[in-house]
């Protein structure tokens, strides 16, 4: 899968504008096998945040445009929230895996 085009395709779905805050970190990064998208605010408690993560399987039929839609998508959904989590026990964020 081309991953490039997943992130492009994400940077045209997300409107960081429209569902960001003041110092919210969006960031999308193509790895070899995967795309990740990092969101991360820092607030006076500490740094907050989840990481979106499309590792698809060979069997799945989706274009990189309609993953790269499906981590947008998922982003939103978790901005919408708006109490984004810490880190864990183990000083990890979260992590979703579309």
């Amino acid at each position: 899968m081309d991953f490039q085009a997943a992130r492009a395709a994400f940077d045209v779905a997300f409107d960081s504008q429209k569902h960001g805050r003041e110092g919210l970190r969006v960031t999308p990064d193509v790895h070899a096998s995967s795309f990740q998208v990092s969101v991360r605010f820092q607030d006076t408690d500490a740094e907050r945040g989840f990481d979106v993560v499309a590792e698809p399987l060979p069997s799945e039929h989706r274009s990189a445009e309609q993953l790269g839609q499906a981590v947008a998508e998922v982003v939103q959904q978790e901005l919408m929230y708006a109490q984004l989590p810490s880190r864990d026990e183990g000083g990890e964020f979260r992590r979703i895996v579309v």
